[in-house]
């Protein structure tokens, strides 16, 4: 049975109304753990696209985030709030990587930006890891925007570093193939071009009447300029996010810039500070109390105790695996798109499917490393993934050494790469997952708070070393990333956070 429109508003929160229903066309909503970020977007996607003033105007409601999964969630929670037709074209959610690819791409259309090659639509790819073998060279390339004409040239590292040769890039550019970085790259340049800008800010008006921002503070440079270039053409804005929970730093994210951004554009703010998650006094207290720089100290458990945990969580991968076989991380650390980490990968994915029906977090960047251009591929080695798993769970000192070899095996049926022989440095990661097969329990999922951001769990327990553990007793500050990433996963449990210890 249908909820009426009237149900639909009557379970939001007085402040989340205010905020889902506000009639300021610029707007900024900071929501913290739990309380209802992604509800407020969803019913704010709805308000706009349902606005009876809007009527007849043809132009989207389009919301925007930084990863696919959260574009994905939103959507989703978008479909079921407002039903199908919400998403009619042109109103959609995507990735602000998609807004990037389609300005550049109008730019070419118009002639205003020439490609190499004369291309007007690229194939754009999120890596070039699917293109080359990565090996240590000094040779890279940049794209230069000269007058109207993108420049591809080769340039000289100070330094050998791990890469795709930029000598083995360069052609594919001239075909029209790109990655994200690269539009990313050629779009910051051309807004500096006053005329460029001027036709993307004109681009974005006669399109988007009403723009969402999910997550706003892991915006970077480029995405603020994007932002402000929607302003200015007086799109309506909806920027929603928490500065407590910016984590992308390392990804170019200026959480810094937001409060100027909302500042220079006179955007209306509201807060919502009632969280929905805590189930306990000891949780609400733990997130006030850290919210408020005070300072905490988590209830230490040792993790041979902590069967009763739903995760464990890290500031890295690594202090997740050395906590041993009870916590199955879902990643050896950020891919860093070698091929034998990335077989590695395959099979961590079918262990933690297994076991613990999550997939590996950078299952897509291991398909794209090994030239697999589909996951059901993946599936046509099931049968060669289990008898690694196998040789694994069986132990022995040579075990991982056999495994690895079988390894190579299976994969070579679905993939052009060539692995190399045995090394400890590839190995080591098969010994790994044979400590979590050979765990008598079922091992506790482990993720890292980038990973965690968005999930909640009953019960969760944080692996701290020396300097989060002195961070927490100190107390927390927002302008700090580390201490944003210690927030995060902190924040997480819907009943109570410990500290997890190794082993005894």
């Amino acid at each position: 049975m249908a909820i009426s429109a009237g149900a639909l508003v009557d379970s939001l929160t007085e402040g989340q109304r205010n905020a889902a229903g506000s009639r300021y066309e610029r707007i900024f909503v900071e929501a913290g753990p739990g309380t209802g970020k992604t509800t407020v977007s969803a019913f704010r996607f709805g308000a706009l696209r349902f606005d009876p003033e809007a009527r007849g105007d043809p132009r989207a409601v389009l919301a925007v985030s930084f990863t696919r999964a959260a574009t994905k969630h939103l959507r989703r929670r978008i479909q079921r709030t407002w039903g199908p037709t919400a998403l009619a074209w042109p109103h959609r959610v995507v990735t602000l990587d998609t807004v990037m690819v389609e300005l550049l791409h109008a730019l070419l259309s118009e002639g205003l930006v020439k490609w190499p090659g004369g291309h007007v639509v690229l194939e754009v790819h999120d890596s070039w890891r699917s293109f080359g073998s990565s090996s240590f060279n000094r040779t890279s390339y940049q794209l230069e925007l000269s007058g109207d004409t993108v420049v591809a040239q080769r340039v000289y590292l100070p330094a050998n570093r791990p890469g795709i040769p930029g000598t083995e890039i360069l052609p594919h550019i001239q075909r029209g193939v790109a990655t994200h970085e690269d539009v990313r790259s050629v779009l910051e340049q051309a807004l500096a071009k006053p005329e460029m800008r001027a036709f993307i800010e004109q681009r974005l008006r006669t399109s988007t009447r009403a723009l969402i921002v999910d997550e706003v503070f892991d915006a970077n440079d480029l995405d603020i300029t994007v932002i402000e270039v929607a302003c200015a053409g007086q799109i309506e804005l909806s920027a929603v996010g928490d500065p407590w929970q910016a984590l992308y730093v390392f990804r170019g994210a200026r959480p810094d810039a937001v409060p100027k951004l909302i500042e220079r554009s006179e955007i209306h703010s509201y807060v919502l500070d009632r969280s929905f998650r805590w189930e306990t006094d000891e949780q609400r207290n733990l997130a006030s109390e850290l919210r408020a720089g005070r300072p905490v100290d988590l209830a230490p458990v040792t993790i041979d105790s902590a069967d009763d945990l739903d995760v464990v969580l890290g500031l890295t991968w690594k202090e997740l695996w050395d906590l041993g076989g009870s916590v199955l991380p879902l990643a050896f650390h950020g891919f860093k798109g070698g091929f034998e980490e990335a077989a590695a990968t395959l099979l961590l994915d079918y262990v933690t499917r297994t076991v613990l029906d999550e997939r590996a977090t950078y299952l897509r960047d291991a398909l794209t490393a090994l030239a697999i251009k589909n996951e059901p591929a993946v599936d046509e080695i099931s049968g060669d993934l289990q008898r690694v798993v196998e040789l694994l769970r069986g132990g022995g000192r040579s075990a991982p050494k056999n495994a690895y070899l079988r390894l190579i095996d299976g994969v070579a049926k679905i993939s052009p790469r060539q692995l190399r022989a045995p090394h400890p440095s590839h190995t080591t990661r098969l010994k790994l997952i044979g400590e979590r097969l050979a765990h008598p329990g079922r091992p506790i999922k482990g993720l890292t708070s980038h990973q965690a951001k968005g999930g909640e769990w009953d019960l969760v327990g944080v692996r701290l070393d020396d300097h989060a553990r002195q961070r927490l007793t100190a107390g927390l500050s927002v302008d700090n990333d580390s201490d944003r990433k210690l927030y995060v996963a902190c924040t997480r449990a819907r009943r109570r956070t410990v500290s997890v210890e190794p082993k005894e």
